[in-house]
C-alpha cells in the first residue's frame, strides 16, 4: 500500500516555517512543542528525508525540507478550500466583553479568535462584567472577558493596572484637591467603583459622588465635562479629551478573567482562554 500524507502533520510543518520555530508554532496551533516535533518526525519517517535541522535554539529547513514545504503549503490550501466549499459555517461562538475593551482589545481579539476558530462565526456582545458573568452562567454566552476582582499584586496572571483620569480642567488642578474629591463612578456592583472609593477613603480623603452611569459612554461624557475623577483600566491610549492624573492615591489593579459556559467544549474553551491571554499580554507589555 502506498504511503499517505497526514494533513495535521503538514499543518505543523508549515506553522514551524511561518513562525520560525517549534515553540511559537506550538502556541499558534494550541499544541505542545513535543507534539509539533512528533508531527515533523512522522513526516520525515514517511518521506525518509530530513526536513528540519536544529542549530541551538534556531531551526533551518534542509533542501528537501524547502522542497516539501512548497508541496505541503499547496496541499493545505487545497484541503482548506475544499472544506470551505462544503462545510456550512453555521455555528456561532458568542463572546462577551467589557465596554473598556472596545477600542483597544477587541480588534486584536476578534482577529485572533477568527484565526484560531476558522470554522466558526465569532459574534460579540458588549456589557458590564456582572451582566456578562450572569449570561455565561445561564449559557446565553459561550464565553466572556470580565473584570473579576481588585488586586494589589501586579504580577498576578491577568492583572491589569488602573489609573485615575479626568477632563482637562481637573487633570491640571492641584492633587489631591483640598476640598472633597469629586468622583464619577459606575453604578453599583462594579469593581472599579469599589476600588475608587476604597482608595480615596484609605488615604484619609473625603469624596463626593458627582455622577454615576451604568455604562462606559456615560462615564466618559461626565469625565470630559470635568464633573469628577474616575478609575479606568490602563489599556492603551486614553480616549480623546480624557487625561491621566498623577498625585491621587495609588489605585489597585484589576484581574481580567475569561469565563466559559458549561456547554463549550474543552478544546474551544482552552482556545478562547489562550487567545485572550495572548491579547492581554500584547497590550499590557
Amino acid at each position: 500500500m502506498p504511503e499517505t500524507l497526514d494533513i495535521v502533520t503538514m499543518r505543523s510543518l508549515v506553522a514551524v516555517a511561518q513562525c520560525g520555530g517549534f515553540h511559537k508554532a506550538a502556541r499558534v496551533l494550541h499544541l505542545t512543542q513535543a507534539a509539533v516535533s512528533r508531527h515533523v518526525q512522522r513526516l520525515e519517517d514517511t518521506l525518509k528525508v530530513q526536513l528540519v535541522t536544529r542549530e541551538g535554539r534556531a531551526i533551518r529547513f534542509t533542501q528537501d525540507g524547502e522542497r516539501f514545504l512548497t508541496h505541503a503549503t499547496r496541499i493545505l490550501e487545497a484541503h482548506d478550500a475544499a472544506l470551505d466549499d462544503f462545510i456550512d459555517r453555521t455555528q456561532t461562538v458568542t463572546i462577551g466583553a467589557m465596554d473598556h475593551a472596545v477600542d483597544i482589545l477587541l480588534p486584536a481579539l476578534v482577529h485572533q479568535l477568527r484565526a484560531a476558530l476558522p470554522r466558526k462565526n465569532i459574534q460579540l456582545r458588549l456589557g458590564r462584567s456582572a451582566r456578562l458573568r450572569d449570561a455565561v452562567n445561564r449559557n446565553q454566552l459561550d464565553a466572556a472577558l470580565v473584570l473579576e476582582r481588585l488586586t494589589s499584586d501586579p504580577t498576578e496572571i491577568g492583572a491589569i493596572p488602573t489609573q485615575w483620569v479626568a477632563g482637562r480642567e481637573l487633570a491640571t488642578a492641584e492633587h489631591p484637591p483640598r476640598r472633597r474629591v469629586p468622583l464619577v463612578l459606575f453604578d453599583h456592583d462594579c469593581g472599579l467603583r469599589r476600588g475608587a472609593i476604597d482608595t480615596i477613603a484609605a488615604a484619609g480623603l473625603r469624596y463626593d459622588i458627582s455622577a454615576e452611569s451604568p455604562d462606559l459612554a456615560g462615564i466618559q461624557a461626565a469625565v470630559r465635562t470635568n464633573l469628577g475623577y474616575t478609575l479606568l483600566p490602563a489599556l492603551g491610549r486614553l480616549p480623546d479629551s480624557i487625561y491621566a492624573v498623577s498625585g491621587l492615591p495609588e489605585p489597585p489593579g484589576v484581574v481580567m478573567r475569561t469565563q466559559t459556559a458549561t456547554h463549550v467544549t474543552d478544546t474551544d474553551a482552552r482556545t478562547i482562554r489562550d487567545v485572550v491571554q495572548d491579547v492581554l499580554a500584547l497590550h499590557h507589555a
